[in-house]
């Protein structure tokens, strides 16, 4: 059985046992029109699934289970086998973290623009990014930038079937995004409650190094292959200097990436552009999104970049 059909089988097995019930539907009317969860005291409503508390119900489009709780069931799992190993005893019921690790709700995805231009360009990926990092490292780490050196501190929830979860990626991308908001959202009485209830998958410190590792990649994109944008996980370069980049990154992160177009274009922003015979559908429509000049990267020095990249690069085979 892989993983993926193993979670599956999880959800599946514990609402049988619970007595929810489950329906795999096309389309959620309640994306329309919410109104219609305003007879429901605890609802929660995402982009693929509708879950009624009150209820004990389920819709999912297009599955089973949807990957934001198999994302969950995976955290958990990783939570669980923390536990068993030793872990700390909070771990039965959420990620440990201390308050001064509240530093890092400053993080967030790098980018860059430097301007719109005319090609040629080369656009780059990182391949699957954020799941290579963050599956090096543990869900209970203490990571703390500020001390010299550096404190990073490895806690007992590895991640665990590594290899599988980095090849699903919606799941992957899910748990991912579980792990960034210190409370959930829910719909009480039709109304949206962006901090309803404690997110016991909350793990600061792992979204603080993540983050910090992001941007350190991003820097040295600009300052020494001279990237003329950055979104989150890839940037534009001229011909050339993307490929020295993927090599760069390979040698000193131990992360893959590829060059996804290139040739003549424009680049309108680091999410609008027409690269060889990539345009994205903003481009497509004749509604380019013009951006101004743009540097949201996070400074650091190289030292700490050099930092950054020793622990994942080490930890590359993890």
């Amino acid at each position: 059985m892989t993983l993926l059909s193993d979670l599956t089988t999880a959800a599946l097995t514990r609402d049988d046992q619970n007595g929810w019930t489950r329906e795999q539907v096309s389309e959620i009317p309640e994306h329309r029109n919410p109104d219609l969860l305003k007879g429901f005291e605890h609802a929660y409503l995402t982009p693929m699934s509708l879950t009624v508390k009150d209820t004990r119900t389920r819709k999912v489009v297009g599955a089973e289970v949807s990957s934001g709780e198999i994302g969950r069931l995976y955290l958990k799992r990783v939570m669980s086998q923390a536990l068993e190993a030793g872990g700390s005893r909070l771990l039965a019921r959420k990620v440990p973290w201390r308050k001064d690790a509240l530093q890092f709700l400053d993080r967030g995805p790098a980018y860059y623009f430097a301007g719109q231009s005319g090609g040629p360009f080369e656009l780059v990926d990182i391949t699957s990014c954020y799941g290579s990092l963050y599956t090096r490292l543990s869900l209970d780490m203490t990571y703390r930038p500020e001390t010299n050196p550096p404190l990073l501190g490895l806690g007992k929830g590895a991640f665990t079937d590594r290899q599988e979860w980095m090849k699903v990626k919606a799941p992957r991308n899910a748990a991912w995004g579980s792990v960034l908001r210190p409370r959930g959202r829910e719909w009480q009485n039709g109304l949206l409650i962006e901090d309803a209830y404690p997110n016991q998958y909350f793990a600061p410190d792992l979204r603080g190094i993540i983050f910090d590792a992001a941007h350190a990649i991003a820097l040295e994109a600009r300052e020494t292959f001279g990237a003329l944008s950055w979104a989150v996980d890839g940037g534009c370069f001229r011909p050339g200097d993307g490929q020295r980049f993927i090599e760069w990154l390979d040698a000193t992160w131990g992360l893959t990436a590829d060059i996804r177009a290139e040739g003549p274009g424009w680049m309108f922003g680091p999410t609008s552009y027409s690269i060889g015979a990539v345009t994205t559908a903003d481009v497509k429509a004749g509604r380019a999104i013009q951006w101004q000049e743009t540097d949201t990267l996070r400074r650091q020095g190289e030292h700490r970049r050099s930092w950054l990249a020793d622990v994942f690069n080490q930890r590359r085979g993890a």
